[in-house]
Parts: structure tokens; C-alpha cells; sequence
């Protein structure tokens, strides 16, 4: 009969390859993930893992210059269809530097910057962004210049400004990189907090 289709997985690679020149740094990889999982992705370093971060979000093929084989598709879009700023409302990225993600101003305006550009109400602004501190545990973080923050807490912003565009994936690329052993512990628990309660899909990619 006409029964409805299962919706499509939160992501979906087919033969995932990319290439920098003679480079080959990904090769034939196939995965899918529904949304709803909680899935870590670990390799040594130079294994490819940032690259393929970026393949994930549309920054590769559409922002660096890397050759994709294959298809990534995001809750069914194809990341070579539609632009990197639609992506974003789908799959949040936090880089490995979480630094060189901030503006460098105070806490709220951080969090406040992409939906602003979205060009959301300002009530709506002010609703994402204490949802996105909140789901962080860094409210008391109101008020705070970024560089006072500590490494730990600079990733715990990063990850509220990829949530303020409310999407329904998240990858982080190495998040412990730069952290102490609490600093891990508290964005664990963050983490577990936001894939149980919200049901995030999240991918975290670790040499660790």
C-alpha cells in the first residue's frame, strides 16, 4: 500500500572519496548514521578525519578546494546541492581551535551572530540564545569577553553558536584537543546531555 517512507538518515555516505591533487586522503568510504545516534569516529592522526569533518558540513567540495567522489547527503540533501549556509541549519560544525571560530566579542553576541544573519527577529535571537547557552550549562557566562573564557569554556561556546541555527546534527572535530581532563569531563557530560534530552544527532571525531 501506500505507506509512508522511513525518514532519510542523518547521514548518508556513498563511496566517500576526496582527493587534494595526486592526494588521496579519503577512499570508497560508506556509512550511515540515523539520526538519534551518539557516534564516535577515531583514527591516528593524518588519517583523514578533518577532511572528513568538512565533507560533512559542505565545506568540502564547496569552500576548500578538494576533489569529492561520491555523495554525502544530510537528512537527504546532498551537500554538492545546496549551499554551505542551508547546510548549517542542518549539521553545526565545531572546529578542533574553537578560538578561530570566535569573534571575539561577548558571549551573547557570539551566540546571537548566525542568527542574526539569518535575519530572525530579535526576540527569536534572544529565545536561540539562551536555549544554546542553557543546553551548554553556560549561562553564567552572560556578560564575559570570549578571550577571558578558558579552553574549556571556549568550547562549550563554539558548540552553543553552532546551536543557535537549532540544527539536528552535530560534528565536532578532535573537541578534546586542547582540554584538560575536567575540561573533557564536562564536555562529555554536555554532549551526552544534548543527544538524550534534545536528541541531537552527534559525531565526534577523536585521535583520543
Amino acid at each position: 500500500g501506500g505507506g509512508r517512507l522511513p525518514p532519510p538518515p542523518a547521514l548518508d555516505l556513498r563511496e566517500l572519496g576526496v582527493r587534494y591533487g595526486s592526494l588521496e586522503a579519503l577512499r570508497a568510504l560508506t556509512l550511515k548514521i540515523e539520526e538519534g545516534q551518539f557516534v564516535l569516529v577515531t583514527g591516528p592522526s593524518g588519517c583523514g578525519k578533518s577532511t572528513l569533518a568538512l565533507a560533512l558540513c559542505g565545506l568540502i567540495p564547496q569552500a576548500n578546494p578538494a576533489v569529492l567522489q561520491g555523495s554525502v547527503r544530510v537528512f537527504g540533501q546532498d551537500t554538492r546541492e545546496h549551499p554551505v549556509h542551508a547546510l548549517a541549519r542542518q549539521v553545526g560544525i565545531v572546529f578542533q581551535n574553537p578560538s578561530a571560530q570566535l569573534f571575539h566579542g561577548l558571549v551573547e553576541e557570539e551566540v546571537a551572530f548566525a542568527p542574526r544573519n539569518l535575519g530572525l527577529p530579535e526576540e527569536q535571537v534572544g529565545e536561540r540564545v539562551a536555549f544554546a547557552l542553557e543546553s551548554v550549562g553556560i549561562r553564567h557566562l552572560l556578560g564575559r569577553q570570549t578571550q577571558s573564557l578558558s579552553a574549556g569554556e571556549k568550547q562549550r561556546l563554539a558548540i552553543a553558536s553552532a546551536l543557535s541555527l537549532q540544527p539536528r546534527l552535530l560534528v565536532l572535530d578532535e573537541p578534546t584537543a586542547n582540554l584538560d581532563w575536567l575540561g573533557v569531563e564536562l564536555l562529555a557530560a554536555c554532549l551526552r546531555r544534548l543527544n538524550r534530552e534534545r536528541g541531537l544527532t552527534i559525531v565526534v571525531i577523536e585521535h583520543r
